[in-house]
């Protein structure tokens, strides 16, 4: 089992080491979004004032020229330039950067030697059984499903972070008991949601079992909204 938790050990590295590269590439994508808006508007904002007396200029040199086309061409191409300046300075601004695709940092896993070792390699158990359960729930119970994944999710950073804290204060003060309590109850909390889930499946898994999904998703729903509480 040692040489098992040592593998998972330098995955959940690898893992933790992807999700920061890939949170930095996120923030680095939104501030050269940032800055390329500000670069335009800038030019726009300069540039606005004279394309439009020219825009103006040429519509008002249609009237009286002997080939008012000419004028007239010019004067749209004047205008579509001023209006594209102006599209410029009305441009929203960038999506905020918790809406860009980028997955939540999460802390590295503590070593295996730690107490709060086993705790982690019990989320990774947790995670697996709800990624094979969760699509096998039936369509009348799949909003409830979609909220149990994402209470896990958030939940699953949660102890996370609360192990990697335990870790670290660990080689001063020991394992500290409050700390290490918290995150095993954290766990559980999480291990009884999975087995919620396969109730569900159980239930939809019987099409005239109407009641008995309905109590499946009510459970469900009772604990995905107790995981929210973890922190």
């Amino acid at each position: 089992m040692g040489e098992d938790d040592r593998a998972l050990a330098r995955r959940l590295q690898r893992d933790a080491r992807a999700n920061v590269k890939a949170a930095t590439r996120a923030e680095r994508s939104y501030a050269k979004a940032v800055c390329k808006r500000e670069k335009l508007r800038r030019r726009a904002r300069g540039r606005l004032p004279l394309q439009t007396v020219v825009a103006v200029g040429c519509g008002i040199a249609t009237i009286p020229a002997d080939d008012p086309l000419v004028f007239a061409a010019l004067g749209v191409v004047a205008a579509l330039t001023a209006l594209r300046s102006l599209g410029h300075l009305l441009a929203p601004e960038p999506p905020p950067l918790r809406a860009l695709p980028a997955a939540p940092a999460v802390p590295m896993p503590p070593p295996v030697g730690s107490a709060a070792f086993p705790a982690v390699r019990r989320l990774e158990v947790v995670r697996e059984e709800l990624r094979r359960l969760l699509p096998l729930v039936a369509p009348a119970g799949r909003e409830a499903g979609e909220e149990a994944w994402q209470a896990a999710a958030e939940a699953d950073a949660a102890l996370r972070w609360q192990a990697a804290r335990l870790a670290a204060v660990e080689p001063h003060r020991g394992a500290e008991p409050a700390l290490l309590r918290t995150l095993e109850e954290g766990v559980a909390g999480q291990e009884r949601l999975v087995g919620a889930v396969a109730d569900l499946v159980a239930a939809s898994a019987d099409p005239l079992a109407g009641t008995r999904l309905q109590d499946a998703t009510d459970a469900l729903h009772g604990l995905a909204q107790g995981l929210r509480e973890v922190r």
